[in-house]
């Protein structure tokens, strides 16, 4: 009988959950927007319907770690290996405020001074083996700023080298700083791939 980390487990539940409301939401959204039978109705009036519908009360908006977290794994997890040579080997401490690692707080012991490139690889070992975390704080307060649950929801990443057990990675990053990491990554990508393809 396998054993359980019930607060875990439930965290890892709600993610998967949104994941699947987010993409039906989406689902709803592209059928009304392209069946003549359904007539115009505001965001918020098909919000509602489609709560009602979908008997979903836990979570109310669509936008949630669900929908995050497979942004992430797309953009990280997903990436080609040869992806990662196209990285640059700077120190996140020296980091392009685009990338945005500015604020991170990290632990890296074997190399305490990790690069961009070594950093979003052991994120990327780190989701492969779901070793992340994520703390939304309780206080957030939309009505001060609409993007406070970005900036101060953190996911933390935690990687140890399976040949060498000292060897560990640790960084704990905002929702805003994971966007702006991934589409850095994908736009360095993309230019490559653009380049080796003829711009097809």
């Amino acid at each position: 009988m396998p054993t359980f980390n019930k607060k875990i487990d439930k965290i890892t539940i709600d993610i998967i959950s949104g994941s699947m409301y987010s993409l039906n939401f989406l689902r709803n959204m592209s059928v009304a927007i392209f069946d003549q039978k359904i007539q115009d109705i505001t965001v918020r009036e098909f919000h509602a319907q489609w709560l009602k519908k979908s008997k979903y009360t836990e979570h109310s908006v669509p936008y949630c770690l669900g929908s995050i977290l497979g942004f992430l794994y797309c953009g990280i997890l997903l990436s080609k290996e040869q992806w990662y040579d196209l990285l640059p080997g700077d120190c996140i401490k020296d980091a392009p405020a685009e990338w945005g690692l500015a604020d991170v707080i990290y632990n890296s012991p074997k190399k305490p001074a990790p690069t961009i490139k070594d950093t979003i690889r052991r994120m990327r070992n780190a989701l492969g083996h779901g070793n992340i975390s994520i703390n939304v704080p309780h206080d957030l307060d939309y009505r001060k700023d609409e993007f406070e649950f970005e900036k101060r929801t953190a996911v933390k990443f935690y990687d140890m080298n399976p040949r060498d057990s000292s060897d560990v990675f640790e960084i704990e990053i905002s929702i805003e700083g994971l966007s702006m990491l991934v589409k850095k990554f994908h736009a360095i990508a993309y230019q490559e791939i653009i380049k080796d393809t003829g711009g097809v």
